[in-house]
């Protein structure tokens, strides 16, 4: 069983399932099946109210800065193995998901900080990426909710640029909305 494949699920996911607690259940279910019930029970514990309205406020900060740019997409990026330390990235070139080439990540013109999640970093924490079927459920879901939340958050904004998020050196990116 391999994490990368999941991972890869993750954009089919986000643009074709109904909504985004379809998202969450499923990332749910493979938490609970490759590591337990209760690791499960205690990530869908954790509250996202403050961590989403932080992404929400920096989100609005990054949208009016991108005005002001030559922006072609936002990349929001977080940090697995730093307290989900994030930062968004405004990237003056973007390629479609079609063309399976992530590097326009790399060339950015300006950067954000955004808000971490210390109580993910620490479950994380516990297991490392991949190690065990537990490690890969634990990093599935806790990947899947930090998506999912920044999705939430994407969707109520008025955007005209790809946004897109990934944890640091992941491949591929996720874009929020089809491109």
């Amino acid at each position: 069983m391999s994490i990368y494949k999941y991972l890869h699920e993750f954009q089919e996911d986000i643009l074709f399932l109904d909504a985004i607690q379809q998202v969450e259940y499923k990332y749910y279910d493979l938490c609970a099946g490759f590591a337990s019930k209760e690791d499960a029970e205690r990530i869908k514990a954790i509250n996202l109210e403050t961590y989403k309205g932080e992404l929400e406020t920096s989100l609005l900060e990054v949208l009016n800065l991108s005005k002001e740019r030559l922006t072609r997409a936002i990349y929001y990026e977080y940090d697995l193995d730093n307290n989900w330390d994030s930062h968004f990235f405004l990237c003056s070139n973007y390629r479609p998901l079609a063309e399976q080439d992530d590097d326009w990540a790399c060339d950015w013109e300006d950067v954000v900080k955004g808000p971490n999640l210390k109580e993910f970093a620490e479950i994380y924490s516990e297991n490392g990426f991949d190690s065990s079927s537990k490690a890969i459920g634990i990093t599935l879901y806790l990947t899947a909710r930090t998506v999912c939340a920044f999705a939430s958050v994407c969707y109520g904004t008025d955007r005209n640029i790809p946004l897109c998020i990934g944890f640091h050196d992941q491949d591929p990116i996720v874009r929020i909305s089809a491109d």
